[in-house]
């Protein structure tokens, strides 16, 4: 005989058992049957009645059978509430599933999504934070970006300027891979990186930064403890164009002097804190070395002699910053920077010495024909006329003039200056 073909069920729609439903629960209720017999309950006193033990028996009987059938109703109604909740769950999957399809196809018609791409990116630039090397975590931008949507992650990871400052910290280890996959990012833009130097470092991180190492135009350096390594070396990355280096705790001076020794070429930028710098460490450097392409400098010298020397090593020093700590005054030799247009200048007297007498004074010697800011502090008394006659031995373009407040400069001295230097727009004194 042939096969008849398989009948296909009608099931019930969800909203057909839910209309059931309502309707039964609406007329349906659990009738409680009457359970009062001729023995009160609330009085044990039962040597005042006559017990029929038979009678009793039966009772029993009876309340077992309507147990048993109380509990199996419970199980059964249990088990209806299982495959309610069954479908209840089927019912949120929907609703979600339902969900995302919207905003997905309202996605499409949003004037976001349909951003070109070019767009987008600036976007994304914006999203950056400001001021401080980036670590690879997933709440901040750019790691945030990717996780969005796909778009958003494509137009992102095929963003090089996103992934070009990056912070190596103490326990980068740990996500490597998130490391190497920021700087393959990249995708050989300039790479500006913060490493966090402890000890026994240099050698791991090494390995990390090698493929990558000639992106670098910009480095700071922590060092913590003894966290330097002697086979580390600044002419190691030689694209390299600014350099920080910051010294926590650490006891590494003549080391890292030595390290920088020879800079890279392309170096412009030096940033040193943490120690006072002794030029004498630097006595042996090449004149022709990359110290003599630096066009700007920050760090803190241990001796006034150092200024001078600093100086004469960078004849290319357009900016110059530093604190200098006092010390006897020393015959120098007259010397002119015919580059440096910005001086910031501040004494420090760590032996906290009273004595104004002795102190090393730069204005005596120096000639500066190109500068156009200078701000000084913590010099005292102020050398009033060797200050003019620095004025009138440079002849410089001077815009902007800064004291520190707690130099006694006169409202007559600063009108002298102003008249001796026409190009003079501003004299200040700042806290």
């Amino acid at each position: 005989m042939p096969r008849q073909p398989t009948q296909m069920q009608n099931f019930p729609s969800v909203s057909d058992i839910i209309g059931a439903l309502q309707n039964i629960l609406a007329h349906s209720q659990v009738i409680i049957p009457d359970l009062e017999t001729q023995y009160p309950i609330s009085n044990t006193n039962y040597s005042a009645f006559k017990l029929d033990y038979q009678n009793i028996s039966a009772i029993i009987t009876e309340r077992q059978q309507q147990l048993d059938a109380a509990s199996h109703e419970i199980s059964r109604f249990e088990t209806v509430i299982d495959g309610i909740n069954h479908i209840h769950q089927q019912l949120i999957a929907k609703k979600d599933k339902i969900t995302q399809s919207m905003n997905l196809h309202k996605r499409l018609v949003s004037a976001l999504w349909r951003l070109p791409a070019e767009v987008l990116s600036q976007i994304f630039v914006h999203c950056l934070p400001i001021g401080y090397h980036l670590l690879p975590v997933s709440r901040a931008a750019p790691m945030l970006l990717t996780r969005i949507c796909r778009r958003w992650r494509e137009v992102a990871v095929d963003m090089p300027n996103l992934w070009h400052r990056l912070s190596v910290g103490k326990d980068w280890q740990r996500a490597a891979f998130c490391y190497e996959a920021w700087l393959k990012r990249s995708r050989g833009h300039p790479l500006s990186l913060e490493l966090q130097y402890h000890k026994n470092d240099w050698t791991e991180l090494r390995s990390l930064l090698q493929p990558y190492i000639n992106q670098v135009s910009s480095l700071s350096l922590d060092f913590y403890h003894d966290g330097f390594q002697p086979e580390f070396t600044i002419s190691d990355f030689l694209t390299l164009k600014e350099l920080t280096i910051s010294l926590y705790f650490s006891n590494s001076e003549a080391r890292i002097v030595q390290s920088i020794s020879q800079p890279p070429c392309t170096l412009r930028s030096l940033t040193v804190t943490g120690l006072f710098f002794n030029m004498e460490y630097a006595s042996t450097f090449n004149p022709t070395s990359g110290w003599a392409r630096l066009t700007n400098i920050q760090i803190d010298l241990d001796e006034p002699s150092s200024f001078l020397q600093l100086l004469r090593l960078c004849p290319s020093l357009s900016s110059l910053t530093t604190t200098i700590v006092f010390g006897a005054i020393e015959t120098l030799e007259p010397f002119t920077h015919t580059q440096l247009q910005s001086l910031q200048i501040v004494f420090d007297d760590l032996n906290d010495d009273d004595d104004d007498t002795g102190h090393f004074n730069p204005f005596n010697t120096l000639s500066l024909p190109n500068l156009r800011a200078l701000e000084t502090r913590g010099i005292y008394p102020w050398p009033h006329e060797e200050f003019n006659a620095f004025l009138t031995r440079s002849k410089c373009p001077l815009e902007s003039l800064t004291f520190g407040f707690e130099m006694s400069i006169t409202d007559e001295q600063r009108a002298e200056y102003v008249a001796l230097i026409p190009s003079l727009k501003e004299v200040l004194v700042v806290t």
